[in-house]
């Protein structure tokens, strides 16, 4: 008899169970399929508007493929269609609010989305100034300047919402405020921290502004500015104590001009006014509608054509009549450049409004996010993708070859010069930077880490100028500059061109460049 097999073939012929061992995976298309059969949705809809609103604006400005006022209009007509929704009100305000307070470089975009949607729905305008009014509020209050200024200029980035004068009125206050600190003591800081806030709102202001009230609000300004000019022009007590690089002698020449950054915004914004206003570096993210055409039909740019855009009422802004100094001693600063006024304009010259606008906004980028570098770095990486096209050279451009590039009339601004420019000054600010200066170490390390190609070329001619001035730099920033050094080089394998300062071995152990070259290796 023969033996009888009990095993199953199971690999597909006769009588078993033929999907044991069926290799084929189960796709997307087939799961979308058969839920599309029993009436089911396809599992991988579109996200909700609130997911797609705060993803949006948490990226406005940083696609260079994306123009940003098509984002800002896709946004903004999200927001105003779903706005029923509590989840998308909360979501808008919320997110839009945190970007104005911790991100300054998007100020100009979210404000573009408010207006865009206000075309929409006034609703939308109408909840972020009510929002918005109390921060502000709370800030001047409490004597938080840096974020005091970024709310209001966010509220002057919307300028076309309101029916009366809208900010002007707040800095005129503010400037009254600013004479009477000046009065009662010349020592006082907070008075010319309160008129470089306005001196870095009226910019914005303008340029955010258009049709009748152009011409307005640009007479308004001017008259401001003739009022700023007593306290700006005046030099501080304290300013020869913040001076990089001090000078015992007349003959010697100084590496850096020690220009007060409120007298030198002043200067810059009166260049403007006589110009015409031109602010030609702030993005232009609202285009206002055009006017309806004969025919009674009007092209659509910022919203519904068909609906009315609505204005609002000023959010009511109260100045203290006791200005308090706030949480960091505000103190008088000298503008810090190791590229500016130079025979190559590798970063704007300080007679350019320019200069002053970058590097506020950079330096508050900086300070705000000081809990994550990563975060901070990326964001400088991507700084020329924040202001208006033209602004800068294309990242990674060679320094050969600004020179051609200036010679043709063309852009010469290197964003990483800016970025650089920036982080040094607050890095050798004086009395004391607002950080730990090992924060400030970190992030140019990070910068080398995200942009090698780019930011390399930029810290090796900062690296030279230090050197090159350390013996007239002031002590504690000499201290300051050798000890980032070594830190950046012990990341670095301490690759560095040292065949350049041979020359310097021959000095006494006791002059600034051989100590410093002393004390680095050590």
């Amino acid at each position: 008899m023969a033996d009888f097999d009990n095993r199953r073939d199971y690999r597909g012929g006769g009588g078993g169970y033929r999907g044991g061992y069926n290799k084929r995976k189960r796709g997307r298309e087939d799961e979308d399929f058969e839920s599309a059969r029993y009436g089911g949705r396809p599992r991988h809809s579109e996200p909700p508007p609130g997911t797609r609103i705060r993803k949006g604006l948490l990226e406005i400005g940083e696609d260079p493929l994306r123009l940003p006022d098509d984002v800002a209009k896709n946004i903004a007509k999200l927001a105003a269609e779903n706005w029923e929704d509590e989840y998308v009100r909360d979501t808008f305000c919320i997110v839009a609010l945190k970007l104005v307070a911790e991100q300054p470089f998007k100020i100009p975009f979210v404000a573009g989305v408010v207006l865009y949607a206000n075309g929409h729905n006034a609703e939308v305008a109408k909840e972020i100034i009510t929002r918005a009014a109390p921060q502000v509020q709370e800030r001047l209050d409490k004597g938080e300047w840096r974020g005091f200024k970024l709310m209001l200029r966010f509220i002057a980035c919307m300028s076309q919402l309101y029916e009366e004068d809208g900010v002007i009125p707040v800095l005129e206050e503010l400037f009254n405020r600013a004479v009477d600190l000046q009065t009662a003591s010349q020592d006082d800081a907070i008075g010319i921290e309160l008129v470089k806030i306005i001196l870095l709102t009226l910019p914005y202001l303008i340029a955010s502004s258009s049709g009748e009230a152009v011409a307005s609000l640009q007479q308004k300004a001017s008259e401001l500015l003739e009022k700023t000019e007593v306290v700006a022009s005046t030099p501080h007590a304290f300013e020869g104590h913040v001076d990089p690089y001090p000078v015992s002698g007349d003959s010697e020449e100084k590496a850096m001009t020690a220009v007060s950054v409120i007298s030198m915004l002043q200067r810059q914004l009166q260049e403007e006014a006589s110009s015409g206003w031109q602010l030609k570096c702030i993005p232009q993210v609202y285009v206002p509608k055009e006017a309806p055409a004969a025919d009674g039909d009007a092209e659509e740019t910022n919203g519904d054509a068909s609906k009315e855009f609505g204005k609002h009422s000023f959010p009511v802004v109260n100045v203290p009549s006791a200005v308090i100094e706030g949480p960091r001693k505000p103190f008088p600063e000298i503008f810090f450049s190791l590229y500016a006024d130079q025979e190559i304009e590798s970063v704007p010259p300080t007679s350019n409004i320019a200069s002053s606008l970058l590097r506020d906004a950079v330096v508050d980028t900086v300070n705000i996010l000081d809990f994550n570098r990563i975060v901070v770095a990326k964001l400088l990486s991507e700084i020329d993708c924040f202001w208006a096209p033209g602004t800068f050279v294309k990242r990674s451009t060679a320094f050969d070859k600004l020179r051609s590039l200036q010679a043709e009339g063309k852009p010469t601004w290197k964003p990483e010069d800016v970025v650089i420019d920036s982080v040094f000054s607050q890095l050798f600010q004086l009395p004391s930077p607002e950080h730990r200066l090992v924060y400030y170490h970190s992030l140019i390390t990070e910068s080398c880490k995200i942009a090698p190609g780019a930011i390399a070329p930029s810290l090796g001619r900062a690296i030279r100028f230090l050197f090159r001035n350390v013996d007239s730099m002031d002590m504690e920033l000499g201290y300051r500059f050798m000890e980032w050094f070594a830190h950046h080089l012990s990341n670095f394998e301490f690759r560095w061109k040292w065949a350049e300062w041979i020359p310097d071995l021959d000095l006494s152990d006791l002059h600034p460049k051989k100590a410093f070259i002393i004390g680095v290796l050590d």
